[in-house]
């Protein structure tokens, strides 16, 4: 793909476009403020990536497109062209012989493609570059995010063929709330499990160590935790544990979808404010996790023996089991492809910015962040100065930051969002009840809890969260999983009963309502709240 004048012009979202269709502020995803070089890597890649993917997996939308607004991306669902009921049935066609493969397809993707392409990264890193060498591996990575998220499409679009599971299950049973369902698919190791646990046993380990469970419960010098950790043979040698398990679960930051966020591989104080939180409670990862099993076991073993015998449940107990050998993939595509992507790409485009800041073009390498990928590309070309425009940025972004902007710009359409999406996605209207004094959201994950709001905008306030808090957040990626431990109910502003709060709840057996838009609105720190997420409604202005 050739990179025009026109570059920025296609990725900011203008006033023509907001007249021209309906754009939503993708808030599950990336709720936060962007930099304009991920913006420039990001929004192409997912406006090509799922033209290509629903082309090969003849999904019932022609694209999702992605553009710029005020440092946030806004999503448009560009509707099939052709016949909607051809297409359908075609998806499904598709999708149908792709559920049995679902893993073995991820794992083929990783191995062949992106961790070859990572190893690569790797190596530039370590390299000395040129300008001119420079602006043909910036234009590789470029190409190569496009195909990550044609790939990432690939993978997870064909989830939403389990929503026939729930059909069946409706079917199978008679009962009205099928949702119910996804409770048989918890007890699936993952990525994020994976990490939650590596961390856990380094906590375990400190327990043993007096003194190196004195500096992780202690209050947190300016310098942090590790500094403390230092100052003992203990501390020293939990560290270089910590590094060990860094170097395969640390590609990742505090937002995932960012260049310019540290990653925890780089800092370690993101992992110890983690293994801190878990001395906080006496808590098991390995024999909570083999209880959530067995309970799954046995819940899925009395469904299927109650059930009818006959063609619909042999269909039923086989789409299970293909969702159960690939529940996982949700967790583990981010780990490999939303949060490691950028993770890799980081200290790349690091050094492409010591680069510039060697010719003069820019003060700091980190500010190469802050320059849209045309202005890269000219400036790789042609060294010029750049700091005035970059300053300029960096005030932008921050202002950014701050700023609450529109939820969605155009005329919503009147047709009924995918099924399959709102899974994932949401899109409940706001339901506040000021005389009864709830508000409702979907119904993520089962039970009723009552206890002490902290609403939490990012890791950095983490620290925070105590044992049987309720979190209440905007949204949740894998680097929260390990508040999960420690909360009692989870309430969240967007996403549905598939979104990454709504499955991990499911997985620590916490009542969790998601997409209630309002969470964070009308709760705050201190307030007591019953959450039941068994009927998605959360129960504010208590004593």
């Amino acid at each position: 793909m050739a990179i025009t004048q026109s570059f920025q012009n296609e990725l900011l979202l203008g006033e023509e476009d907001k007249k021209q269709g309906f754009w939503v502020q993708d808030d599950v995803h990336l709720p936060h403020a962007i930099t304009p070089l991920f913006a420039s890597f990001m929004a192409p890649a997912v406006s090509e990536g799922t033209k290509r993917a629903f082309h090969n997996l003849q999904f019932p939308l022609e694209q999702f497109r992605f553009k710029l607004a005020d440092g946030r991306i806004y999503q448009q669902n560009v509707p099939f062209p052709g016949d909607p009921e051809q297409r359908h049935k075609a998806h499904k066609e598709v999708v149908a012989a792709l559920l049995p493969i679902q893993k073995e397809r991820l794992t083929g993707f990783v191995e062949n493609e992106f961790l070859p392409f990572y190893r690569k990264l790797d190596d530039y890193r370590n390299t000395t570059s040129t300008l001119e060498v420079a602006r043909a591996r910036v234009m590789e990575l470029f190409d190569f995010y496009r195909r990550a998220w044609q790939l990432h499409f690939e993978i997870v679009m064909p989830r939403g063929g389990f929503l026939a599971l729930e059909h069946m299950y409706g079917q199978l049973t008679g009962e009205a709330d099928t949702t119910v369902v996804y409770d048989l698919l918890t007890g699936v190791m993952n990525k994020s499990l994976e990490t939650d646990r590596a961390l856990w046993r380094l906590a375990d380990q400190a327990k043993g160590d007096p003194l190196a469970r004195a500096a992780l419960t202690a209050q947190p010098a300016e310098s942090g935790y590790a500094a403390r950790l230092e100052e003992t043979e203990g501390g020293r040698e939990l560290l270089r544990q910590l590094r060990l398990v860094l170097e395969e679960y640390g590609h990742r930051s505090a937002n995932s979808h960012e260049f310019a966020d540290e990653t925890w591989a780089e800092n370690p104080e993101y992992a110890l404010r983690i293994i801190a939180s878990y001395l906080q409670k006496d808590y098991n990862f390995d024999e909570q996790f083999a209880r959530i099993v067995k309970e799954r076991e046995a819940r899925a073993e009395a469904l299927l023996a109650k059930l009818p015998e006959g063609e619909l449940k042999e269909r039923f107990a086989a789409m299970y089991q293909w969702a159960l050998d690939s529940w996982g993939l949700d967790e583990d595509h981010h780990f490999y492809i939303d949060a490691m992507l950028p993770a890799k790409s980081r200290p790349f485009l690091l050094q492409v910015g010591e680069l510039l800041v060697e010719c003069g073009a820019i003060a700091d390498r980190e500010d190469v962040f802050h320059l849209y990928l045309d202005e890269l590309l000219d400036v790789l070309s042609t060294p010029s100065a750049q700091q005035g425009k970059v300053e300029q940025r960096k005030q932008e972004h921050e202002a950014n930051k701050r700023k609450k902007v529109p939820p969605f710009y155009g005329e919503p359409p009147k047709q009924p969002l995918d099924p399959a999406l709102e899974r994932v996605f949401g899109g409940k209207a706001p339901d506040i009840r000021e005389q009864e004094r709830t508000f409702t959201g979907y119904a993520a994950s089962q039970g009723v809890y009552t206890g002490t709001v902290k609403v939490v905008s990012g890791p950095d306030d983490f620290g925070k969260v105590e044992h049987g808090d309720i979190l209440v957040c905007r949204t949740t990626t894998p680097p929260w999983t390990a508040l999960f431990s420690i909360v009692g109910a989870i309430v969240t502003d967007t996403g549905g009963i598939l979104s990454h709060a709504g499955t991990v709840a499911r997985e620590y057996k916490l009542p969790a309502v998601v997409g209630s838009k309002v969470a964070t609105s009308v709760l705050k720190d201190g307030d007591r709240v019953t959450v039941d997420g068994s009927k998605g409604v959360v129960h504010f202005g208590q004593a």
